[in-house]
């Protein structure tokens, strides 16, 4: 056990840049200062949403859905969360070679990397259940063991999802090793469960027409979300303390057990995960191209060939191909009744070019692609081609994954909406100027943060500075224009224009001083 512990805290020192921060005029003191600004700000948000859910079930007296509720909400984030990183973390990291070659055990190994995991996602939990539950204690009876075992079970709520989610990444490794494209497959097997799990969790979250009052309603979504969290609940037929208890065993048991297993077979997985088609893809006459072509194709070839880049960074023109999709099968008017909003026509017609934005901003893995070059950098350094032409294949990159998902939106918002001529208009251009200023803001960062002594992709890919900061700018550069349209009464077009031109002058400046350096 204590090996499992020194493995641990290696990984923290080496997943959070401890020993390099601490030296003294280290450049990554002030990236780990902006980094760490930013997971609290964000958790500050989290805080604040849960505070407020919480105060609002307190209002119409269902205090006691706020344990269950908690719990089932910040089951789904762990969930989501670990299977966007567990085949990041558990699976195909660089340290994997150098960890087998230590006289350590291959189950003290993988309890190192589920124990990093568990801590990252108790954080998560943590941010979830204790401020809620904070209210939670404040306006209920009186129950001190009750008021006890809630917050010891944020210590075993990771678990289960944790299972879940890791299970999925294993079977997916599994099932997509034995075809030819084995990252295309895998990236498919890993949207599906994720949409069927997103599909679930929404069919449990609307009521019925006649509206029946919150706390019924909550109560419903809770149990068809995550069954488990209703061993929290008063009205459950086992008391609440038994419930509780219940959980918490059942919790320790699956992780242990599954821990146990995957220790027996991480050997395989981790070969399944790492070896590359046993096919041969192409065979053929090699042609010429131009410089900017080859470098084109090469780093179209790298982001492809990273599930861990793919599933992360292109999530966002995922869920603009899925909701494009909602708009041509399902009519505005019943989207509407989903989202609770009455005009649900209007309301697309005048936001559609923020909401394509919006999801765009999510998806940017030019920020992340200079550091994806890793020690290989040295190679892209020493070609003949200029600085300008390596740093314009990366954002074309960029630019061709917003593409499929921008063009796939506005068809299906031209075809479902009528428009006049100026909202086509910002339909069309608007969200083309939020994707060249998040692309270049991407670069822009990266280039000035770059990150090439990294053991597993997942730390330049979620982790890094440049990619927390342009999605906390993306976030501001969409939050903007909307606050100022509904607490200045700012009409939306003009504001959404007035952004756009700020957003291109920026990028132009931003992509001018990229261009001018000698070096990467």
């Amino acid at each position: 056990m204590n090996k499992t512990w020194i493995l641990l805290r290696a990984q923290i020192i080496n997943f959070f840049p401890i020993n390099e921060i601490r030296e003294p005029w280290n450049k990554k003191q002030n990236t780990a200062v902006i980094m760490g600004l930013g997971v609290i700000t964000l958790m500050l948000f989290i805080c604040i949403y849960n505070v407020l859910t919480a105060k609002i079930l307190v209002q119409v007296g269902e205090q006691e859905l706020i344990p269950a509720y908690m719990v089932a909400i910040s089951s789904f984030a762990i969930f989501f969360l670990t299977m966007l990183r567990s085949n990041g973390i558990l699976f195909g990291s660089r340290d994997i070679d150098m960890l087998s070659s230590l006289p350590v055990e291959v189950g003290e190994v993988i309890s190192s990397k589920f124990l990093f995991m568990y801590l990252l996602n108790f954080l998560v939990g943590f941010v979830f259940m204790v401020p809620g539950g904070i209210v939670w204690v404040i306006n209920a009876e009186t129950d001190i063991l009750r008021f006890a075992l809630y917050f010891a079970s944020v210590f075993f709520v990771p678990l289960i999802p944790m299972c879940m989610a890791s299970f999925i990444g294993v079977l997916v490794v599994m099932v997509s090793s034995c075809f030819k494209n084995r990252n295309i497959l895998a990236l498919v097997f890993s949207f599906a469960a994720l949409g069927l799990v997103g599909y679930i969790g929404i069919s449990g979250t609307h009521g019925d027409s006649d509206m029946v009052s919150l706390g019924v309603e909550l109560a419903k979504q809770i149990t068809e979300i995550y069954p488990l969290s209703e061993l929290f609940l008063k009205n459950f037929s086992l008391l609440v303390l038994e419930g509780i208890g219940t959980f918490i065993i059942l919790s320790s048991v699956i992780f242990y057990l599954f821990v146990k297993i995957v220790s027996k077979k991480y050997d395989l997985f981790n070969k399944l995960f790492n070896t590359s088609s046993k096919y041969t893809r192409y065979k053929g006459v090699i042609k010429r191209q131009s410089s900017f072509a080859t470098l084109y194709k090469k780093e179209l070839g790298r982001f492809f060939s990273s599930y861990t880049a793919v599933l992360n960074t292109g999530l966002g023109v995922i869920l603009l191909c899925v909701f494009s999709i909602l708009l041509l099968v399902i009519s505005p008017q019943k989207l509407g009744l989903y989202a609770g909003i009455e005009d649900m026509g209007g309301f697309l017609a005048n936001y559609a070019p923020i909401v394509i934005a919006s999801m765009l901003s999510l998806s940017c893995p030019a920020a992340s692609s200079i550091s994806l070059e890793g020690k290989n950098m040295w190679i892209l350094q020493s070609s003949p081609v200029s600085i300008k032409m390596i740093l314009n294949s990366k954002l074309a990159v960029n630019l061709t994954l917003h593409a499929f998902g921008y063009f796939f939106a506005v068809i299906a918002v031209i075809t479902r909406l009528n428009m006049s001529l100026i909202q086509f208009t910002g339909l069309l251009i608007i969200p083309v100027c939020y994707s060249i200023f998040i692309g270049v803001l991407g670069i822009f960062l990266n280039k000035k943060y770059p990150n090439y002594e990294w053991n597993s992709e997942m730390v330049v890919v979620k982790q890094s500075i440049p990619v927390i900061i342009s999605g906390i700018i993306g976030m501001i550069a969409v939050a903007a224009p909307i606050l100022l349209n509904w607490f200045l009464s700012f009409h939306i077009m003009p504001t959404l224009w007035g952004m756009a031109a700020i957003l291109i002058i920026t990028a132009s400046i931003m992509y001018q001083k990229s261009c001018m350096s000698n070096y990467i």
